[in-house]
């Protein structure tokens, strides 16, 4: 393997396994969302074209930003001007971008407006991305050895490789931070609703009650719930009529945990003991026998259990 495979692979094992999975089913009002008062976002100016908040020198303690902050951050700063300043865009007519030599995370590379929405975020995200990793497979091992050159600015002597790492760790970095916004949305709106209230409060029978009096559960909760180990919740979600939706399941976490008891409950309730997680490909059996649980994975294989 070259460096520049080892590079891009650091990248693309991140961006598939890490990242991507964790912006999926991402919503208009999670992409605004303002956790606190004075976010840093995009707004609108006077001619109602959204703009990217920042200053030219970040204040001592930079404000918390927007999902969509950070998105428009990783896709235009980090990767989308960047790989046109170097590579171009066949996408674009000709003469849509700078002539000139500009610095390499000049904002006048991405002329085009900003996503106004998560649908559009995230086809702006996969566009830039794929236009940066196209871009660093057309480098061999000596190219990235090279200096950047003028539109590499104060970094002009700096090597193509240096920026390659840079880049994977800006990605990781602000990657997460959406993350946890994203994690910070959830459990506020977690609260918000009764039965998921509850079941993260580990409160069994309060979710049993909120059941029987029809409130409605969310298909995620059931694994959600027996990932995170809450036995009772998860009997009380099961014997209530609740779906699971999860992927990996309910099923595969009881697996996993050597919860043999809940193992036996979700079969008896209709668990699909064949379904293959979506990381990994593996059924329940699998898990409970690569967590040291030889038992459980012979129950869910049919096999007398010792």
């Amino acid at each position: 393997m070259t460096w520049r495979e080892m590079m891009l692979d650091q990248l693309e094992f991140y961006w598939n396994v890490h990242l991507w999975p964790r912006l999926e089913g991402l919503t208009d009002d999670e992409y605004w969302w303002e956790p606190v008062p004075g976010c840093w976002s995009l707004r609108r100016d006077a001619e109602g074209e959204l703009k990217h908040e920042f200053f030219t020198v970040d204040p001592p303690v930079p404000p918390v930003t927007t999902i969509a902050w950070r998105i428009v951050h990783i896709g235009r700063d980090v990767l989308g001007t960047r790989a046109r300043a170097f590579f171009g865009d066949r996408s674009l007519p000709e003469g849509a971008l700078p002539t000139e030599d500009l610095a390499m995370y000049d904002a006048r590379w991405w002329p085009e407006p900003l996503p106004a929405t998560a649908d559009e975020a995230l086809a702006f995200l996969d566009k830039t991305y794929t236009m940066w990793c196209d871009g660093i497979r057309s480098l061999d091992d000596d190219a990235l050895l090279r200096p950047l050159g003028p539109r590499g600015d104060h970094h002009a002597d700096q090597s193509w490789g240096a920026l390659v790492l840079h880049i994977n760790r800006e990605v990781m970095a602000h990657g997460a931070e959406v993350s946890l916004l994203r994690d910070l949305y959830r459990a506020q709106r977690d609260q918000e609703d009764p039965v998921v209230g509850a079941a993260r409060r580990d409160d069994a029978a309060e979710v049993a009650r909120l059941m029987d009096e029809g409130v409605e559960v969310p298909p995620l909760l059931l694994s959600e719930e027996s990932g995170r180990r809450h036995w009772d919740v998860v009997r009380a979600l099961v014997e209530h009529g609740a779906v699971d939706g999860g992927n990996p399941s309910a099923l595969h976490y009881a697996a996993a945990a050597g919860e043999l008891g809940t193992v036996r409950l979700l079969l008896d309730h209709g668990a699909d003991r064949e379904m293959t997680d979506a990381q990994f490909g593996m059924a329940p059996a699998v898990w409970a026998e690569h967590f040291g649980h030889a038992d459980v994975a012979a129950y869910l294989r049919g096999m007398p259990v010792r």
